[in-house]
């Protein structure tokens, strides 16, 4: 590993274990983590997505549609992927479930804009923002046919289309009218005055920071022993298998469209990404087994510090 790739590994490591250790230390209540998480979620990534997208070079707007379309069919082929071997664990039907809620969707923003604009630049952070910006809309409708593929027995009101409705524009709306709002200002010329642009800023930068160090603080490492073959396959399959699908996915997409070299690098290396934090969401709509989903988060976003800077140096090895 050069001297760069493991400056830009410790880099996104040691605000996680900083957060851990403070976490351990209990400098935080647990209502304060809270805070803090939803801090980040809908102040600061909004920020964020606005400073990036408000000025993103009109040129890589070109790149937007294939890595949307990128990202929907990736979440759709580890959906499929995970109705075919969630089955096949060995575990009761909560286990089996919670194995396929925890592959299905990756850490594609709390995480993956951390690593990408780490190892790739502010370029690529562009290309990642495109890729994770119809992450709710997408993450729900996968989720909610795991549900009903899965679980028969769940409570009746997650079933109807009006609660999937509410859920989604509670969730997806503030972080797709961003995104709209900045584009259209950045493709209509549209010139902010410096103390707005200057304001966003001071938030925006503190995002992933932040999101890194929320990782620490919400990292579970300890889990009953009986779990853990159960925890190694969800990371094993997120972090080793998904590149088989991010392959696919971009097969395909070079098939349709112009996919350059940096978008490409974006896709495959958002497909190895750990299990997202975001998966214990479904926890409201199905019955998880919380304490394996919490040892998948932990131990796949831990092995995945040393799997993605492997990654990132067979991935430059592919894509030239």
């Amino acid at each position: 590993m050069n001297d760069n790739l493991l400056r830009t590994t410790l880099a996104i490591l040691l605000p996680i274990a900083f957060g851990w250790l403070l976490k351990k230390a209990r400098v935080f209540r647990e209502n304060e983590v809270a805070a803090l998480r939803k801090f980040v979620v809908r102040v600061a990534l909004p920020f964020l997505i606005f400073q990036n997208l408000y000025r993103a070079d009109t040129g890589s707007l070109s790149q937007a549609l294939p890595i949307i379309l990128g990202f929907i069919l990736l979440t759709g082929l580890y959906t499929a992927a995970s109705l075919l071997v969630a089955p096949l664990v060995k575990g009761n039907d909560q286990q089996k479930l919670t194995f396929a809620f925890s592959v299905f969707a990756g850490n594609y923003a709390f995480l993956g804009w951390g690593v990408i604009a780490s190892f790739f630049g502010a370029a690529a952070l562009t290309r990642a923002v495109f890729f994770s910006m119809f992450f709710w809309p997408v993450f729900l409708t996968c989720g909610f046919l795991l549900r009903r593929r899965f679980c028969v027995d769940c409570t009746p009101e997650a079933q109807g289309g009006a609660g999937f409705l509410k859920v989604l524009l509670r969730h997806a709306g503030v972080p797709l009218g961003t995104a709209a709002s900045a584009l259209a200002l950045n493709v209509a010329g549209v010139r902010l005055p410096g103390v707005v642009t200057d304001f966003v800023a001071q938030f925006a930068v503190l995002a992933i920071p932040l999101i890194l160090f929320a990782i620490g603080q919400n990292l579970v490492l300890l889990m009953p022993a009986a779990r853990l073959r159960l925890v190694l396959s969800a990371s094993f399959f997120r972090l080793v298998g998904g590149f088989a699908l991010g392959l696919a996915t971009v097969a395909a997409l070079c098939l349709l469209f112009r996919v350059d070299d940096l978008s490409r690098r974006v896709i495959l290396l958002q497909a190895v990404m750990p299990t997202a934090t975001m998966a214990t969401f479904f926890g409201e709509y199905v019955p998880l087994d919380e304490t394996l989903l919490a040892g998948i988060i932990a131990v796949s976003t831990l092995l995945s510090l040393v799997t993605l800077p492997l990654w990132v140096l067979a991935i430059n090895a592919i894509v030239r």
